[in-house]
């Protein structure tokens, strides 16, 4: 990994995230790129606001920007004689400004902090974070702001970490990137997890002879433990260690995800936004969204690129 891309917005919780980003950067020897960006939504009334006075509100606070980010970045440089950083002020809107940001640098990783309001209700992740989770093409690691979660990377604490996988080989593709945010091999704990929902039965029109739904849901319980095994041994034959693996019934997977991650004292979660399959649905603004919102531990997410 040789770029990290960290958005700051001025404010204490977000700079919970440079703690991660400090830690990962120096253990693959990357560069750190600090980004801020001047809305080009500035907060004035649409009645009063004229050009002149939008461009004035602008340069202020490209200035202040400025000068935060180069204190901002003082203080990460403290940390680490060995730490490269690099920091830029942007004008734009800011989801779509730091996504081009990322492509142009070419990052590895965007490393962002978030929060949710509740377990399930509809609680907004954060503009910048929604927006990054449902359309970045990289690999974005998602944090809350706890203590906790900053020393699972500060302090090298990933013990457990849980991939959901639905049958799909675009929810696998984040099993690639695991490598840049956790240990090396053999230094966790790997548990790959299909949901099989509760009362998701066909009618029996659409088959050739009627199915319970019990029988039916076994059927879709045997299909996903033999996806997991072969997944699996994909994995231990990429050298990444033997996972485990678990197949949940659950009544949704969010429902199940977040109980496992209860359970079993999981670190961090990591899954594909675009995965789709037989077992579950991966889907941002349906399971990917209420884990960040849910879980209150780190998600790394990924999506496979549009055209792949």
């Amino acid at each position: 990994m040789k770029r990290i891309l960290v958005p700051l917005d001025g404010s204490d919780f977000a700079e919970s995230a440079l703690s991660p980003a400090v830690a990962l950067a120096i253990r693959h020897g990357a560069r750190i790129h600090l980004l801020s960006v001047v809305s080009t939504r500035p907060p004035i009334p649409i009645s009063f606001a004229d050009e002149v006075l939008i461009r004035g509100w602008v340069g202020k606070e490209r200035a202040r920007l400025r000068e935060y980010l180069g204190q901002a970045a003082a203080r990460v440089a403290a940390r680490s004689a060995d730490l490269r950083i690099e920091a830029r002020v942007s004008v734009g809107r800011v989801g779509e400004t730091v996504r081009e940001v990322a492509e142009k640098l070419d990052t590895q990783l965007v490393v962002l902090t978030t929060h949710g309001r509740g377990r399930f209700g509809r609680a907004w992740l954060g503009s910048t974070a929604d927006e990054l989770v449902r359309s970045l093409e990289r690999p974005l690691l998602v944090l809350p702001a706890t203590a906790s979660a900053e020393k699972a990377f500060v302090e090298d604490r990933v013990g457990h970490v849980m991939v959901p996988l639905d049958g799909s080989e675009a929810a696998e593709s984040v099993l690639d990137v695991l490598p840049l945010v956790l240990p090396a091999p053999g230094g966790m704990r790997l548990t790959l997890v299909s949901v099989v929902e509760e009362g998701s039965s066909f009618p029996a029109v659409y088959l050739p002879h009627a199915v319970s739904e019990e029988s039916f849901r076994d059927e879709r319980r045997r299909s996903a433990e033999a996806y997991l095994a072969a997944a699996s041994e994909r994995v231990a034959n990429a050298g990444a260690g033997v996972p485990e693996t678990c197949v949940l019934t659950a009544h949704d997977a969010a429902h199940g995800l977040l109980r496992f991650c209860s359970e079993n004292e999981v670190d961090v979660i990591a899954l594909s936004t675009h995965g789709r399959g037989g077992f579950s649905r991966l889907r941002v603004g349906s399971v990917a969204d209420k884990l960040i919102r849910g879980a209150g531990i780190p998600v790394l997410v990924t999506r496979r690129p549009s055209d792949a």
